[in-house]
């Protein structure tokens, strides 16, 4: 039986740049958002406002419920766990996540907080910024050091997914596009949407190196290849 995948949220560039951040136990949920603009003008001559695009909006995602515990370290250890609640504290890595969110002048020629990602097994978020850090801390032990804590982390989409480069160079001069896959879509109709036959889902399975179609999930990014590449 396959046992479960510890989720981490890693560090891409800068001063942290592979610094992962490895959570106690995985989030109880994962929530995807992504809109456009739109701009109503009212006009004189009708009942209804003229509606005007403004373009799309960056992709942000939350996880949220994250137990961050540092009470049973041996059995933390004993489970194949990592992170600082192993060593019996859980401060280390939460401050981390924190720093995450600081502007670090060595990431990029402008100023700002360094890109990451959200690792859960074989998933790998696009490109983000760490937007926001939720802590609440619930059990502390006799001298005030906490050991028990519930985070929520908010990540914001740091580029156009659409124009990201491929992890695998080989296969940059193949594809054309790519597309993150929203909540309830799955591999046929992806394949509908892309290719206009449901009978595609084989080339996206293929292309993507993908084990088990069924299991596509919210957020994971797909490569789109033409069908005679």
């Amino acid at each position: 039986m396959a046992s479960f995948e510890q989720s981490s949220i890693k560090c891409l560039e800068g001063k942290y740049s592979g610094v992962q951040v490895y959570l106690t136990f995985n989030p109880e949920t994962v929530t995807f958002s992504k809109g456009v603009k739109w701009t109503k003008t009212p006009k004189p001559t009708s009942d209804n406002p003229d509606m005007d695009f403004g373009g799309g909006k960056s992709g942000t995602f939350k996880i949220s419920d994250i137990t961050f515990d540092a009470t049973m370290p041996e059995v933390l250890t004993h489970a194949g766990k990592q992170g600082s609640a192993v060593g019996g504290t859980i401060t280390t890595d939460i401050e981390q996540l924190v720093r995450f969110t600081e502007i670090d002048k060595t990431a990029s020629s402008e100023p700002r907080p360094p890109k990451c990602q959200f690792i859960w097994g074989q998933y790998k978020s696009y490109e983000v910024y760490v937007q926001h850090v939720s802590v609440t801390y619930e059990l502390f032990d006799s001298s005030g050091k906490p050991l028990r804590a519930k985070v929520s982390v908010e990540f914001v989409e740091a580029e156009d997914a659409n124009t990201l480069p491929y992890q695998n160079p080989t296969s940059r001069s193949l594809a054309r596009k790519v597309r993150t896959v929203l909540e309830g879509e799955t591999l046929d109709w992806i394949a509908f949407q892309e290719y206009g036959s449901a009978a595609a889902w084989r080339h996206i399975a293929e292309t993507n190196n993908l084990d088990d179609p069924l299991a596509v999930r919210a957020g994971q990014v797909l490569r789109l290849v033409p069908l005679n590449a």
